[in-house]
């Protein structure tokens, strides 16, 4: 059982480089229409402060793509 199939909203968070695999693996369990979200790539290496600056840029889109926003 998923959280999709009990109705729950769910998104998937990936980087750059896992975008294209995320949307293929949702597409073959049947999600196709999974909401997804799409960070830089890399982000290991990256100072603290800037990572933390791309984290609070993506929020409202995470919130949007929850459906709670």
């Amino acid at each position: 059982m998923t959280v999709a199939s009990l109705g729950l909203p769910a998104v998937v968070v990936v980087t750059e480089e896992f975008a294209t695999i995320a949307s293929r693996i949702a597409a073959l369990e049947g999600h196709a229409d999974l909401g997804r979200l799409v960070l830089p790539y890399p982000l290991e290496g990256l100072p603290a402060e800037e990572v933390h600056a791309i984290a609070v840029a993506a929020y409202p889109r995470l919130l949007e793509l929850l459906g709670v926003a």
